[in-house]
C-alpha cells in the first residue's frame, strides 16, 4: 500500500528499504501485538478492557499501519500540490485514466474480501457466525460504492467510477475491522459513511491540505480503518466472538456465550461500555 501511494516518486533505495521495514519489522510486530497474544490482545485479560483490541481481518494491522507509513512518505518525500490559480474556479474530480479497470478492480476487491476475511486459520467459526460476517462484507462494500456514486452524480452531473471504486474499497476495509461483531444494519451504515467520506476526504487532502495522494490512501485505508476499528466499541452486539482473545470463553458480564460487545448490545446481552471502546482507542493509537 505505501509503495503504491509513493510509486515512482521517492528514490528506489528508499522504496526498497521502506518495503523491507514495513514487511519485515512493523507488520510482524503489530500483528503479534494484535493476533499473536501480545499486549494489545491482552488488554481485556490484563486491564479488563473488553475483549482487548479487536481487529477481525487486519483493518489496523494492514490498512491503518500501511496508511500511516504511506502518509509519512507523502509528507516527507513528495512535494505539495500547487495552489490553484483561481480559487473561484470549479475543481474537477481526479482523472480516471482507465474506468473499466477501476470498476473491475473494485469487483475483485469485493470477491477477494470474502476470502481475505475468513482465511485466517486462527479463527473459530463456531463462535463467529460466518454467514453474518460474509453479509457484512457485501453490505459494507456495496454501500461504500453506492454513496460516492450518488454523490458525484449529484455534484458533477455524472457518476464517477474512480470514487465508486474507492468507496467500495473503503467499505471492504470497514468489513475487515468489524467482521461479524456488528449487526448487518450497522455494517451497511458504516459502509455508507465511509463511502460518502471518500470524495469529501479526497477533496480535503488534495485541494485543501495539498497532499499529493493520488492512490486514495487517506480516505480508503486511513479513514475507513479508523472508523471500522472504533465502531466496534459502539456497535458490536455480543452475538459473535465468545472467547475472543481468551476473554469470556464460558460467560462474559454474567451472560453465557456473550462475545465482543460495545455500547449497543443485542437483547439479552450486557453493554460493555466504556471498556471495549477504550481498548479500541489504545489499539488505534
Amino acid at each position: 500500500i505505501p509503495l503504491m501511494a509513493l510509486r515512482g516518486r521517492p528514490p528506489v533505495l528508499s522504496s526498497l528499504l521502506g518495503g523491507l521495514l514495513v514487511g519485515g519489522v512493523l507488520y510482524p510486530l503489530a500483528t503479534n501485538w494484535v493476533w499473536g497474544g501480545g499486549w494489545l490482545s491482552n488488554l481485556g485479560a490484563n486491564l479488563n478492557l473488553g475483549h482487548g483490541f479487536v481487529d477481525f481481518a487486519g483493518a489496523g494491522t494492514v490498512h491503518l499501519l500501511a496508511a500511516g507509513v504511506g502518509l509519512a512518505g507523502l509528507l516527507t518525500m513528495v512535494a505539495r500540490r500547487p495552489r490553484p490559480a483561481d480559487d473561484q474556479a470549479a475543481l474537477p474530480l481526479p482523472p480516471v485514466h482507465l474506468p473499466l479497470l477501476a470498476v473491475m478492480g473494485a469487483l475483485l476487491i469485493l470477491a477477494g474480501s470474502l476470502g481475505w476475511a475468513w482465511a485466517n486459520p486462527l479463527l473459530d467459526p463456531a463462535t463467529l457466525l460466518p454467514s453474518r460476517g460474509l453479509i457484512a462484507v457485501v453490505l459494507a462494500a456495496t454501500a461504500g460504492a453506492l454513496a460516492p456514486l450518488a454523490y458525484t452524480w449529484f455534484v458533477a452531473d455524472h457518476p464517477d467510477p474512480l470514487m465508486a471504486a474507492r468507496g467500495l474499497a473503503a467499505g471492504a476495509v470497514i468489513a475487515a475491522a468489524v467482521g461479524p461483531f456488528v449487526p448487518p444494519w450497522a455494517a451497511a451504515a458504516l459502509g455508507l459513511a465511509a463511502g460518502l467520506a471518500t470524495p469529501l476526504l479526497t477533496y480535503l487532502v488534495r485541494e485543501v491540505l495539498r497532499i499529493d495522494d493520488d492512490s486514495g490512501l487517506t480516505p480508503v485505508h486511513l479513514a475507513a480503518g479508523l472508523l471500522g476499528l472504533l465502531a466496534i466499541g459502539f456497535f458490536a452486539d455480543g452475538l459473535a466472538g465468545a472467547g475472543w482473545n481468551g476473554v469470556g470463553q464460558i460467560q462474559y458480564l454474567g451472560v453465557r456465550g456473550q462475545g465482543v460487545t460495545g455500547l449497543l448490545a443485542a437483547p439479552g446481552m450486557q453493554p460493555d461500555w466504556p471498556g471495549q471502546i477504550q481498548a479500541q482507542l489504545i489499539g488505534v493509537a
